[in-house]
């Protein structure tokens, strides 16, 4: 759910925003593709992050993907957020870690899915030159 200081903009406001009916934004919510801040009283208020969300909810849509196909894809990249996340995480730890140990020559290093050793000569082929 977005932070009160985030959401500021009112369902009319975010609706001209992005180019929508503001009823179009209550059966995105009721759908569950947004979810926007509720102020104490019940008001809805909608962040930058909400506009850019109902704006690819609006580009997927026009591009003929259905309420589903769309709920799968902010899905989707939700997970891939979270596990690209996880990834920078874990290799801020390793480097942590040998630093610590001061055994930087002949580590390994991930690199989008590929090995590489550090600290090596670099290695012409022929015909690569």
């Amino acid at each position: 759910m977005n932070e009160q200081k985030d959401a500021v903009y009112i369902i009319s406001v975010a609706a001209e925003i992005v180019g929508m009916h503001p009823q179009t934004l209550r059966v995105y919510e009721r759908k569950g593709l947004v979810e926007p801040y509720r102020t104490p009283g019940g008001t809805r208020r909608y962040s930058n992050a909400d506009l850019e969300r109902l704006q690819l909810i609006q580009d997927l849509s026009s591009e003929g993907v259905n309420i589903e196909g769309i709920k799968r894809i902010l899905r989707l990249q939700a997970e891939n957020e979270r596990l690209r996340n996880q990834v920078d995480r874990m290799r801020r730890l390793l480097e942590e870690s040998e630093e610590r140990r001061g055994d930087r020559t002949h580590t390994m290093l991930i690199e989008m899915g590929r090995t590489t050793k550090r600290n090596l000569p670099a290695v012409r082929r022929k015909g690569l030159q």
